[in-house]
């Protein structure tokens, strides 16, 4: 399947027009980083594109490599959904479509700074040369990059799965932990600009480096308050550029630092929570969600949860706490089990090797199809990169690669 380049069948916008959200008809794709400072890349030819196709585009003009590129999808913020990579735009004239490239597929402490979890590595193919080789990297430095630029993008704007605070301490703990990481943003800054932090901070303010809700919070505090907080974030600044200095710290380790940081802050990131209205299993651990409401009129719903480092779980949320209740995650099952899954709508259900199986109804197909798309991504990278678990949302070049009897990339 040909690569449908932007400069035939869309547009790469200038650095000024890249910088202003897009309002022409077509699919617009917003970058979070690239090497140039494009942030939109626009498709705005009247022929269909496929998500696949998009994502290619998209990760080329950032500069990731082919071999990274199933690490990312295309997300639609306003209806919080991804597209599967099979998924059809057939640009209408009249409709503006803006979507996010993200990386979708994330793998907790591919960095191995935390010492608590276990190391993440790429297989790679063994040789009498590299017989000891324990693999390499999950991340090559553009996608390290884009990553970190994402990351940002999230804490600033709250878009992380943030555990409820429930003490002062926790409170307090998240606003320390807030400081740092902006601290290393600015730290980011000046080893990309060969600046010192203090001349960073006066282009960039460190309020706009934290969350916007703690912002806000800083903003309505008294004047003495602020003074001080800014007091010690400038005496904590000197202490950090002088470390810089006498250690002299790369990007990649500081920008580690931070995706370890958030980590640490938010247990969830990196993986995706799905609400459904309906849930069955069947097998040894069978159990049906109940009809409508009872218990003092709080109304049943499951959450799924998929992650690389845990795989697919299931806890059952009530919309009334009840203090009885276990809310704990159950585990269905790891990547590696799960043979086949089918679509119908927005019904999923999915079957494993050990004779079990889970029926779901989700609120839309739209949310199903990216359900079962992150499940069948995570196969692919985990499992088997040739195959497929559900062909309705299989990637076309998986499925050319099928048919013509192909492994692996071709140049």
């Amino acid at each position: 399947m040909p690569v449908r380049r932007w400069s035939k069948r869309s547009k790469r916008r200038s650095s000024a027009q890249s910088l202003v959200t897009p309002q022409d008809d077509g699919v617009h794709v917003y970058l979070f980083w690239s090497p140039n400072k494009e942030r939109y890349l626009s498709h705005t030819a009247a022929e269909r594109v496929t998500a696949e196709e998009l994502c290619i585009s998209a990760a080329e003009a950032v500069g990731i490599t082919p071999l990274f590129h199933v690490l990312f999808a295309l997300y639609d913020p306003m209806s919080c959904c991804w597209y599967s990579p099979n998924h059809v735009f057939h640009p209408n004239e009249g409709s503006c479509l803006i979507l996010h490239f993200r990386m979708r597929f994330y793998f907790r402490n591919w960095h191995a700074f935390n010492d608590k979890e276990p190391d993440v590595a790429r297989f790679t193919v063994k040789s009498e040369t590299h017989a000891d080789d324990d693999g390499q990297p999950v991340l090559e430095i553009k996608s390290v990059e884009y990553l970190f630029a994402q990351a940002k993008y999230d804490f600033v704007n709250e878009l992380f799965p943030m555990e409820k605070l429930n003490s002062e301490e926790e409170l307090s703990l998240f606003k320390n932990e807030s400081l740092g990481m902006a601290m290393l943003h600015l730290m980011h800054l000046a080893l990309q600009t060969g600046s010192t932090l203090q001349r960073v901070a006066k282009k960039t303010s460190f309020i706009n480096c934290i969350p916007k809700s703690y912002a806000k919070h800083i903003s309505e505090d008294k004047v003495l308050t602020k003074m001080r907080l800014r007091w010690m974030f400038e005496r904590s600044m000197r202490t950090y550029q002088n470390n810089m200095e006498a250690k002299k710290p790369d990007v990649k380790e500081i920008i580690c630092k931070y995706i370890y940081a958030l980590e640490c802050l938010a247990p969830r990131f990196g993986s995706e929570t799905f609400a459904v209205r309906h849930l069955r299993l069947g097998g040894d651990d069978e159990h049906t969600s109940p009809d409508a409401s009872r218990d003092g009129g709080a109304e049943t719903v499951h959450e799924l949860m998929v992650s690389a480092n845990t795989g697919l779980q299931w806890r059952e949320m009530m919309e009334k706490p009840q203090h009885n209740k276990n809310n704990q995650w159950t585990p269905f099952c790891d990547f590696p089990g799960i043979i086949h899954i089918a679509i119908s709508e927005a019904n999923v259900c999915i079957s494993t090797q050990d004779n079990k199986c889970m029926e779901v109804e989700m609120s839309s197909s739209q949310e199903a199809r990216s359900f079962i798309s992150l499940l069948d991504g995570y196969y692919r990278l985990t499992v088997d990169a040739h195959h497929y678990l559900c062909h309705e949302v299989a990637p076309p070049r998986v499925l050319l690669s099928q048919a013509n009897g192909l492994h692996g990339p071709i140049q």
